[in-house]
């Protein structure tokens, strides 16, 4: 019986180790006036690329539209972003986030899995494409309709990927609105190992 037990309890610490989450909040990056682009391997301890991706504190940049919330327990909040104003010359503009492969191993990326996003659109309502990969093979696609309200959003619980790309549609107001590309602006993101 001592042995089930046992048993049990390490199958048990192993799910739950294996469960653990990582939460990114852009919480210690530099506050910065402008946009700049997402530095590489953010966080440190996951080494996640974002391609195609900026940074910006909403509190200090003029520009930043209504999607840009600021939290007034602090005004000073970073976020990740993708299209908008960063694309002036485009209806549209494609963003990934993808982990690579480790030195000295094989050149097949690490992978995890995403649980939950909380975004909204910059500027004007629109919706986002989020297509998963893991190592170049399609894993699933969604299209999330998003507001200047920042809202949660989950991931199916199979994806397993290496990469996720984030397309921007038109903004629901139509093309004349400022800026005529549609946006993705990213508060938090939650994801598994």
């Amino acid at each position: 019986m001592k042995r089930i037990v046992l048993l049990f309890g390490f199958i048990l610490a192993l799910a739950l180790c294996a469960s653990a989450q990582t939460y990114i909040d852009f919480h210690d990056m530099a506050f910065t006036k402008a946009p700049s682009p997402m530095p590489d391997a953010y966080p440190a301890s996951f080494h996640l690329s974002w391609d195609n991706f900026y940074y910006v504190t909403p509190g200090l940049w003029k520009e930043a539209g209504p999607g840009f919330w600021v939290d007034p327990a602090t005004y000073h909040n970073t976020v990740a972003f993708i299209g908008g104003k960063m694309c002036p010359f485009a209806v549209t503009c494609a963003g990934a986030i993808k982990i690579g492969p480790s030195i000295g191993m094989t050149p097949v990326a690490k992978d995890f899995t995403p649980v939950s996003m909380t975004l909204s659109a910059g500027w004007a309502s629109n919706t986002v494409t989020v297509l998963g990969y893991n190592n170049g093979k399609f894993v699933g696609s969604l299209v999330w309709k998003l507001t200047t309200t920042p809202i949660t959003k989950t991931f199916p619980n199979t994806w397993r990927v290496s990469e996720l790309v984030f397309t921007p549609g038109v903004p629901a107001t139509g093309p004349a609105v400022f800026p005529k590309s549609g946006s993705v602006v990213i508060y938090s993101f939650i994801l598994v190992r």
